[in-house]
């Protein structure tokens, strides 16, 4: 039977709908104001059958509105090409659901006329987050090279922009699970607070790996957590998290132990590294916000692979792959060009195909040579 436009509209008020095909953030979806202008009477359609392909509706549902209906819910115009916003679990943050990775600032890999590989410069950095401002993005992570704050940092303070931004820093390879891990968290902060040029941040995020703490693997956090409070308290930072270069049990069991005081969790998942789906759902459970890195395995999935031709758009779909995944909040990625700005933080809107879904496939055949992450193929793969 074929329904009718009314019909379709009571469907489309009542249905709590996901955002788009990645399934973000469960809401209501508003109804679009009926415009009698006919120039704008197309956009409405659009609307309203964008909408109705989101809440499942059938095609006679999705007929009722009027002929090539369908066609419109295919528009690539709608919605326009900004990156999607998801909520950072308790945080209660709205995030760009793509953000820029510290690594874009400390590896030389920014191209020169001559050939030669940088690392971006702050005129660079301004061009990129720039791009990036324009497309909707607003997170910053950094991690231990000072580049990863101070190059961003500067580049911040000339565009004006920090308040358009979230920003995050990592605290990484201090924490001993000694009472000395309080003065080296203060100090780690404070340092980090001068490179990105701010009298705070909004994500502070605990980062070790097992060669840190040899003896148990992990590390007390009691003496960490005290740091992180004091650190509150001056309004220097107002989140909390861990993300480190652990085995996926480790995590869980630091979920377990520490989930209710932490708010986010960050851990490597890619298409070959897929032992984090559980790790997710547990991060899930507490209602911890989650920050995905290595969408590319800082390369190694990208290497040998002909990304101005044959392989275009490899690295775009790569990171599609990660938002498929409702549980995740944000995927971070580096980038080290304005055309890799424009190209990976497009994987918000675009959708795997299927010869795209097949490249991944190859790629995740492909074992991850670098030797600094052998802890990725040792632990990550799926499990």
């Amino acid at each position: 039977m074929t329904a009718t436009v009314t019909e379709v509209y009571k469907h489309t008020e009542t249905i709590a709908c996901f955002a788009d095909s990645r399934k973000e953030h469960t809401m209501t979806q508003p109804i679009p104001a009926a415009d009698p202008n006919p120039a704008t009477r197309r956009r409405f359609l659009g609307q309203l059958v964008q909408t109705a392909v989101l809440a499942g509706m059938s095609d006679a549902m999705l007929e009722a509105v009027g002929p090539g209906a369908a066609a419109l819910a295919e528009d690539p115009s709608r919605p326009p090409n900004r990156v999607r916003q998801r909520v950072l679990g308790k945080t209660g943050l709205k995030v760009s659901e793509i953000g820029f990775g510290g690594h874009s600032w400390s590896y030389a890999q920014a191209p020169a006329a001559d050939g030669s590989l940088h690392k971006p410069t702050v005129d660079e950095a301004v061009e990129m987050i720039r791009g990036g401002l324009e497309l909707g993005v607003n997170f910053l992570d950094s991690c231990t090279a000072e580049e990863e704050s101070a190059t961003p940092g500067a580049a911040l303070k000339r565009l004006q922009a920090r308040d358009r931004v979230i920003l995050s820093v990592r605290v990484t390879h201090v924490m001993k699970g000694r009472k000395e891990d309080r003065d080296a968290i203060y100090k780690w902060t404070d340092r980090r607070l001068k490179l990105w040029q701010t009298d705070h941040v909004d994500l502070c995020l605990l980062c070790n790996t097992e060669d840190d703490t040899p003896q148990s693997g992990y590390w007390d956090m009691s003496y960490s957590m005290e740091a992180l409070d004091k650190l509150k308290q001056q309004g220097k930072i107002r989140y909390t998290g861990f993300g480190c270069h652990f085995t996926p049990e480790l995590f869980q069991q630091a979920i377990d132990k520490f989930g209710d005081y932490f708010d986010i969790c960050s851990f490597p998942y890619n298409v070959r590294h897929r032992a984090a789906e559980s790790v997710l759902q547990a991060a899930k459970k507490k209602n911890m916000g989650t920050i995905t890195i290595k969408p590319f395995a800082r390369g190694s999935l990208l290497k040998g692979r002909d990304l101005a031709k044959a392989d275009a758009g490899l690295a775009r779909d790569m990171i599609s792959f990660v938002l498929e995944n409702p549980q995740v909040d944000l995927c971070i990625c580096g980038v080290h060009t304005l055309d890799h700005v424009r190209e990976n933080f497009g994987a918000s809107w675009t959708k795997l195909t299927p010869q795209g879904r097949q490249r991944l496939e190859i790629a995740a055949a492909r074992p991850c040579p670098d030797p600094c992450y052998a802890w990725l193929e040792n632990d990550w793969r799926q499990a």
